[in-house]
């Protein structure tokens, strides 16, 4: 048995915790079956096992978990195969084991790189790669509340795409623009998929290629696959997919931060950092105007066509390996002449802010790809009001 409990990768006890219910609570039940194993009791163990099988009859990782035991009560726990897929399905049992142990830790806390999200937003996707987790925010009183959270894969060769085919799931910021039921695509989709905006003005700037970058459910024959399985797509189980459609209300425009350097802080730490990064480049660009002039400009004053009038909507830290930011900015001349600006910056090696590039884009309206998709019920209560954001200006959230 002690084999066993290192088979599983468990070497402290976890205390009794309520995993955040996601598809069909499958995963609650494997930590429960897990819990039992590490318990000690036998008997419990292959009745949770047992029974976890008999719900979910394409969970390899409940196969292997019952084979463990019953080698283990047969003094054959050497006989434990090696194989790469073994090793696959230790890696994501082992994956969900630590997510189960920090998710009260994470209660109170937000990604640091969400320094600001519009408001228009209803929700925000963010994966957290390392952990092999997408978590879903949604907008409630001016913050970021995490609703609920699944497991993922990604990428069969990592994460950092750059070209097309290298069987890596990119890193950086993008939207999800579509949504495509599975009745419309090859099985090994699964439940249906979500499409994205890969690649983005980023990644054309950077000339990286590739296309397609989805959220999907999984081929038929599994629950989940291994951490790293995917031609780089972000795929989770069917009903953890579904679940997501459901709640995400099939909203255009959500956007998707995906991170390979998470960090997460106390969410009332979040207006902070944003002010000290937005003190930063206003400070960067207005010294780099001022070289250039030698006239004295405005703080809030960034670039042509982002000027007095224009406020800023979204800020966030751009994941990847250079220090990256993404700047929205909108103009306020009149509602229905709003312009919208994307600007991309990088911190120079002195330290400095430098603008990488700047964009026009349209100014974000969301709505609904499907009319169909029902809330589901307990689940938060969409924003409402009109879709015009409730943004502040530079000056302003410098004096918050």
């Amino acid at each position: 048995m002690h084999r066993l409990i290192s088979f599983v990768l468990l070497a402290v006890s976890l205390p009794t915790m309520v995993l955040a219910d996601s598809g069909s609570n499958y995963e609650a039940r494997l930590v429960g079956s897990v819990n039992a194993v590490v318990s000690g009791n036998q008997a419990s163990a292959l009745s949770a096992i047992d029974s976890l099988k008999t719900d979910f009859p394409l969970s390899r990782i409940a196969h292997l978990l019952q084979a463990n035991v019953l080698l283990a009560l047969a003094g054959r726990a050497r006989s434990v195969e090696s194989a790469p897929e073994i090793a696959e399905l230790r890696e994501q049992l082992r994956l969900r084991w630590q997510h189960a142990k920090t998710l009260d830790a994470k209660k109170h806390f937000v990604p640091a790189k969400l320094l600001q999200i519009s408001d228009t937003i209803p929700f925000v996707l963010y994966a957290d790669l390392p952990s092999s987790r997408l978590h879903v925010f949604a907008q409630q009183n001016g913050g970021l509340v995490r609703l609920s959270d699944y497991y993922i894969t990604i990428g069969r060769a990592g994460f950092g795409k750059e070209r097309e085919g290298d069987l890596k799931t990119p890193v950086g910021v993008y939207h999800v623009d579509g949504y495509i039921p599975g009745t419309q695509l090859h099985a090994r989709y699964g439940a249906g998929a979500l499409t994205t905006d890969y690649p983005n003005t980023l990644d054309r700037f950077l000339n990286r290629t590739g296309y397609g970058i989805w959220l999907h459910g999984t081929e038929p024959g599994w629950i989940n696959r291994g951490p790293r399985a995917s031609e780089g797509c972000i795929t989770l189980s069917n009903p953890d997919f579904e679940e997501l459609v459901t709640q995400l209300g099939s909203h255009r425009d959500i956007p998707i931060v995906i991170d390979d350097n998470p960090e997460w802080i106390e969410a009332e730490k979040i207006q902070q950092a944003r002010n000290d990064i937005l003190t930063s480049i206003i400070k960067s660009a207005d010294r780099s105007m001022e070289s250039l002039s030698g006239d004295h400009h405005e703080a809030w004053t960034i670039n042509d066509g982002v000027n007095g009038t224009a406020v800023i909507t979204d800020l966030v830290l751009y994941p990847g390996k250079q220090e990256r930011l993404l700047a929205r900015w909108m103009t306020l001349e009149n509602q229905a002449g709003a312009t919208a600006f994307e600007q991309y910056w990088h911190r120079a090696a002195a330290g400095e802010w430098q603008m990488t590039l700047q964009i026009s884009v349209p100014v974000r309206s969301p709505e609904r790809f499907a009319e169909d998709v029902v809330t589901p019920e307990g689940s938060a209560p969409e924003p409402s009001g009109e879709l015009v954001p409730t943004i502040v200006s530079a000056v302003s959230l410098l004096r918050q």
